[in-house]
């Protein structure tokens, strides 16, 4: 079926600000968008053995199948109504111990454990945290 040239629309996509996380056990009750993430780096590895063998000066590289994606997020929580209840969401989610799903505006979306905790540094106007995460698989049919 086609349609005609007149009845395409062009709209302008909402563009996502910030960062969106949630807990994929109860996504609804848990699901928090932080705007001001700033500082993110991240890093993509594969899974590498060195091999030193006698008679060879250097040493051989075996690569394997595993990749590791680790993502370094900053994220400003200022002072103010939903300062308290963001920092706590952090610590909730340490205490877990079970995988977030994490979105930014930058086009990442993946499942991910907070691997190194949260660094938590309170400052004149607000909460500067500092985020480890290590993606991971998910199934999310289970």
């Amino acid at each position: 079926m086609s349609q005609a040239a007149s009845n395409i629309e062009t709209i302008d996509a909402p563009r996502l600000i910030g960062v969106w996380v949630f807990d994929p056990v109860d996504p609804e009750a848990t699901e928090r968008n932080f705007i001001f993430a700033d500082g993110r780096e991240e890093t993509v590895d594969v899974a590498a053995v060195d091999l030193e063998l006698v008679g060879r000066e250097y040493a051989i590289t075996e690569f394997g199948e595993a990749s590791a994606v680790d993502l370094e997020v900053t994220i400003f929580l200022p002072f103010g109504d939903d300062h308290d209840a963001g920092v706590e969401y952090w610590r909730a989610a340490v205490r877990a111990r079970r995988p977030i799903n994490y979105r930014d505006n930058r086009g990442r979306l993946m499942y991910a454990t907070l691997k190194g905790g949260v660094g938590i540094a309170d400052g004149r106007a607000g909460t500067a945290l500092s985020i480890s995460l290590g993606r991971v698989d998910y199934d999310v049919s289970a």
